[in-house]
């Protein structure tokens, strides 16, 4: 017997003869008028059902948010760390299944990396193996296994992250134990002291000795396994062993999701109105002008910043509520990175600190949306941001290629997907084009508001196109819809970049 959504609602003994489809389609019947209206809610909430990965996102969202007041009030850190773990790895399983066991083998391998091999070797070596299994992980079905499903795809690339963050950790401390032996050994220079007490200060409040279990809980601790944001082994540390479950941290969360509600409405409503579909279909290419087509990406860019607006916000959320990334605000707590002014860290009393979550915030949606591309850029997914810059662009030799090396790493770690590379690897030559025009420009425009204003505008085109490729992923309909378009956002490159070389550039005039 098939049983209908709506009747799962009713007992059966209270009524045994009702028949739901005769009434709703009585009442359509009486309702005629009604009736647009009625299909236009239909087709939204199919929109709602058919995003079954954001619902599913979306759920475990709020069960870790929920999770977090109940894991802070633990005083005890093992049984703090036990519990997250055993949290964290039961989420994984439910969404992986037995793919469950990629994530295994990625800690185990890590683990054993970070625990035995020399502090000297095991970043670079991590950094290699988490990125060779990222890579054949996206190529199982060629070796004849099953194709891994979304979810377990993101858990992978967070997991990535944090394996070869804590690597570095663990090359940094090591580093820094040295260069203070060896300043105990030669005390011979007499203003070397402030470095030697600013390593001591970071030796105390950023080194880390992690053993192979540690390592292990680490990578499956529920906070952020699904969608960031991504935070350092001390971090996860510091809230083990933090005594504030006396204190509340729900007024940060709730002053956090104040405008999420707002932003899942705005998807929904958009995602419903202007389809990703629609780009692909044979409508907009034969139907639609090119006005039309260049238009139509932005509603589609909007669609996009508001799905990560909302997931990025309640990943934040669920870290506030565990006391995750809670430092004084007057250590300057950077996005990723953690506290910068050590010094600040001494107060025990912590009931009397003002605390910030910088260390976890992870989007700025105001510079995101108002700031030029490099601003956007920084304001966008800022803990991974920062991870990129200290693991990647920092790291690479060759100074001037530095800026395409780091968005090459991170189209691959996204995916493999042509889209990534069309969409990332056309963002240094945007940067290039954007800081010419800036040079020449902003000098000739008074009005700083209005400059910032055009620069804003300019850069939610450019990323609309690029959002196309970053949407569609397959280079064949990513091709096809900007060719429709004469590939005006490559265009506007060169062109940009011509044009500031014709504008004179602007000289303050002299004060005698």
């Amino acid at each position: 017997m098939v049983t209908s959504s709506m009747e799962l609602f009713i007992e059966d003994d209270l009524l045994p003869s009702f028949n739901f489809n005769r009434l709703f389609c009585h009442l359509s019947g009486c309702t005629s008028r009604l009736q647009p209206i009625s299909e236009k809610f239909c087709r939204f909430f199919a929109v709602v059902t058919m995003l079954s990965d954001d619902v599913i996102y979306f759920l475990l969202l709020l069960t870790t948010i929920g999770l977090g007041e109940v894991i802070r009030r633990f005083d005890n850190a093992k049984l703090k760390q036990n519990v997250a773990s055993i949290i964290g790895f039961t989420i994984i399983f439910i969404v992986s299944g037995f793919h469950s066991l990629h994530c295994v083998l990625t800690a185990a391998v890590n683990a054993f990396i970070i625990c035995f091999v020399s502090p000297k070797y095991c970043h670079g070596l991590s950094f290699g193996f988490s990125f060779a299994y990222l890579l054949f992980f996206r190529f199982t079905t060629v070796f004849g296994l099953p194709q891994v499903p979304s979810h377990t795809n993101a858990i992978q690339m967070l997991l990535t992250l944090r394996m070869v963050g804590l690597a570095l950790e663990v090359h940094e401390t090591a580093k820094h134990r040295k260069q203070l032996k060896e300043s105990n050994i030669d005390n011979k220079k007499q203003d070397a002291d402030n470095d030697l007490k600013q390593i001591e200060l970071s030796l105390e409040n950023q080194g880390v000795s992690p053993n192979f279990a540690d390592v292990i809980h680490y990578a499956f601790c529920y906070i952020g396994v699904l969608t960031g944001p991504y935070y350092k082994y001390r971090t996860y540390w510091d809230m083990l062993h933090a005594n504030d479950s006396q204190i509340s941290f729900l007024n940060y969360a709730r002053q956090r999701v104040l405008y999420v509600p707002i932003y899942v409405l705005l998807f929904l409503l958009s995602n419903y109105y202007f389809p990703l579909s629609y780009a692909t279909s044979a409508e907009i290419f034969e139907e639609r002008s090119f006005f039309f087509r260049v238009w139509y990406i932005t509603p589609l860019f909007f669609t996009f910043r508001m799905r990560f607006y909302s997931g990025f916000i309640l990943s934040e959320a669920a870290c506030i509520m565990a006391g995750l990334g809670a430092y004084p605000v007057e250590s300057q707590p950077k996005p990723g990175n953690g506290p910068t002014a050590l010094q600040h860290l001494n107060n025990k009393d912590r009931s009397s600190i003002t605390y910030n979550f910088e260390t976890i915030h992870n989007i700025d949606e105001y510079a995101a949306e108002t700031s030029d591309v490099r601003g956007s850029l920084k304001a966008w997914n800022m803990t991974v941001q920062w991870w990129l810059a200290v693991n990647v662009h920092r790291r690479f030799p060759f100074k001037p290629l530095r800026t395409v090396a780091t968005m090459l790493i991170s189209a691959f770690w996204h995916g493999v997907h042509s889209g990534y590379y069309l969409s990332m690897l056309t963002v240094p030559f945007i940067l290039v084009a954007e800081d010419a025009v800036k040079r020449k420009l902003r000098p000739l425009v008074n009005n700083s508001k209005i400059f910032n204003f055009m620069a804003g505008f300019v850069k939610i085109q450019w990323f609309s196109y690029m959002g196309m490729a970053f949407s569609l992923l397959a280079m064949d309909t990513t091709f096809a819809y900007w060719k429709s378009i004469f590939f005006i956002g490559h265009l506007i490159i060169p062109l940009s970049y011509i044009a500031s070389l014709w504008v004179p550039s602007h000289k303050p005039a002299k004060v005698d």
